[in-house]
């Protein structure tokens, strides 16, 4: 069977496009399934699936940003910055959809808890990716607010558990912000973050 270059050139070409560049449509109930479908095929040791998404629809998103910008400045501890924090978070409202994207940690079980982070946090980027295959475009952000007890708790997240962060989708409605292509950031990146590892533990240049 020859490879489907299709699937390596979509995993290489994924940008982060901000809220202001998204716009209507979302990705449809059946694309938003096939979406957080990938994101089951993460690795996942013990196969716990301590990843967690929640689905949140622009009608409450109003109510969201209430609850969200009351998290952060709890954990700033500044009554004062509520606004700005509220201002903040509401800067993604142009997003059609947003996900609150999370991991449940299984304390008792012999995978230990940063495995089972780590494992939510890749699937969090397979959503990223897959949206960006059907041909959407999204940003993570998160924020002080990810760190309050409260917030969590209303999730259904006890202290033990991680707030991952909020993905906004939709479709793309402009170029972005200006910064190196994807061809770019990929020669860059490989030339920072990767070296090989030899025996006398000296280390060397792949790409």
């Amino acid at each position: 069977m020859s490879p489907d270059t299709r699937v390596i050139d979509n995993l290489l070409s994924r940008s982060s496009l901000a809220g202001a560049f998204l716009a209507a449509p979302a990705p449809s109930e059946a694309e938003l399934a096939q979406i957080l479908g990938a994101a089951q095929r993460a690795a996942d040791h013990g196969r716990l699936r301590p990843w967690r998404f929640f689905v949140v629809r622009p009608a409450d998103y109003e109510a969201f940003y209430d609850r969200l910008a009351a998290a952060a400045t709890r954990v700033q501890g500044d009554p004062s910055r509520y606004d700005a924090n509220r201002e903040k978070y509401r800067l993604t409202a142009r997003a059609p959809l947003l996900l609150v994207a999370a991991a449940k940690i299984d304390t008792a079980h012999k995978v230990a808890p940063i495995e089972q982070t780590f494992a939510a946090a890749g699937a969090t980027q397979l959503v990223l990716s897959a949206a960006h295959a059907l041909g959407y475009a999204g940003f993570l952000f998160s924020g002080p607010g990810v760190f309050d007890a409260g917030f969590k708790a209303s999730l259904g997240l006890t202290t033990t558990d991680h707030l991952i962060g909020f993905i906004c989708l939709g479709s793309p409605a402009g170029p972005g912000k200006p910064g190196p292509s994807a061809a770019e950031a990929v020669r860059d990146g490989l030339a920072s973050t990767v070296k090989q590892w030899d025996a006398a533990g000296a280390f060397k240049p792949v790409f």
